[in-house]
């Protein structure tokens, strides 16, 4: 079986386009599912690192919305803790939400973990963050507001993309929000394609053209 039923998507979703979507679509979602998806959109994290994370990870202080990812999967360098400013939108309810689990109980949730190509799952009773998210229900809450051709890693490669195109961009910057650590990496399994950066290069050609009818 596939990795991707319908395909590997590659072009790149930008801020407005997933906005539309969050707005026309989100009301489907709980205040916690619209929470996640919001972090998930914004962080570019792997859907584990974020459904795994405690509620104590969580802050809201001075105007921003701090998410410590903790360690990172698959080999990934350590990170610091992400800082976005509280006024993106969504972030509102990442806030209400973390409010609200704050007051709750701790709950046992079932965690998944390989080792040496074996999966290996454990109940954890803590103070989740988003205790009713896991590895399947990720992937329906994603489907639900982009689309069936659509994954939780998407969200991953789509971040990564958005800041690759940034002309000012690095590989430090990458590492630092992504925690990947290879350029190679980043080549084969996280380049995504652009609209937006594909007329960029025509636009260039016509300049150039341009150039030598004068």
């Amino acid at each position: 079986m596939p990795k991707y039923k319908q395909g590997k998507q590659i072009e790149q979703l930008n801020f407005s386009k997933f906005k539309k979507l969050m707005k026309d679509r989100g009301n489907r979602l709980t205040l916690e599912q619209r929470s996640f998806v919001w972090l998930l959109y914004y962080g570019g994290m792997r859907k584990s690192e974020l459904y795994e994370r405690l509620v104590k990870d969580l802050q809201h202080i001075n105007g921003k919305v701090i998410l410590d990812i903790g360690e990172r999967k698959k080999g990934s360098a350590k990170t610091l803790p992400l800082e976005f400013p509280d006024w993106f939108p969504g972030l509102d309810d990442v806030c209400n939400w973390h409010k609200k689990i704050s007051k709750r109980k701790p709950s046992t949730k079932l965690l998944e973990r390989w080792n040496h190509q074996k999966r290996i799952t454990q109940r954890v009773k803590a103070k989740w963050l988003f205790p009713n998210v896991h590895r399947t229900t990720a992937l329906t809450i994603v489907k639900e507001i982009l689309g069936s051709q659509y994954y939780p890693h998407f969200l991953r490669l789509n971040r990564i993309t958005e800041i690759a195109s940034d002309p000012t961009s690095n590989l430090t910057r990458i590492k630092s929000f992504t925690g990947i650590k290879s350029t190679k990496i980043i080549e084969e399994n996280y380049m995504g394609i652009s609209k937006t950066q594909q007329d960029a290069a025509v636009n260039f050609m016509a300049k150039q053209i341009r150039k030598t009818e004068q």
